[in-house]
């Protein structure tokens, strides 16, 4: 099943960037790269991307830094992000439960359940007015 649906997908692994990237663009998603928080605050203001993936643990700006600038932006204020860690933090469950729109997935994914996941996600959350 074909998606029309663009990602942000932001993590400093660069590997593991590619990886899902091309997982992704086979999925049918248009995907957009940034390699930290700040990157992706900026790609997510230009492209307002339908759902960002979102490393939590990177240099200069981290996800959690990230997310609070794309929230209080009207712009970005209503994407839904997607938390990708290794860490499962009591730092992230509180504002991933307290957060519409926001979702944590443990690392190392699992392409076919990621896949899943962004799917159902996205029907929950993309179609829902800005």
């Amino acid at each position: 099943m074909k998606s029309a649906h663009s990602v942000l997908l932001v993590d400093d692994d660069k590997q593991l960037v590619k990886l899902l990237k091309d997982n992704l663009q086979e999925q049918g998603y248009v995907v957009y790269c940034g390699y930290d928080g700040g990157m992706g605050v900026a790609l997510a203001q230009r492209y307002r991307p339908d759902l960002i993936l979102l490393d939590v643990n990177m240099p200069n700006v981290d996800g959690l830094q990230a997310f609070q600038k794309l929230r209080t932006d009207a712009k970005t204020s209503q994407i839904p992000v997607v938390f990708i860690s290794e860490m499962m933090s009591q730092v992230i469950y509180p504002i991933v439960d307290s957060s519409p729109r926001a979702a944590l997935l443990k690392k190392p994914l699992d392409l076919i359940d990621l896949n899943s996941f962004l799917r159902q996600f996205l029907q929950r959350y993309a179609a829902q007015p800005v």
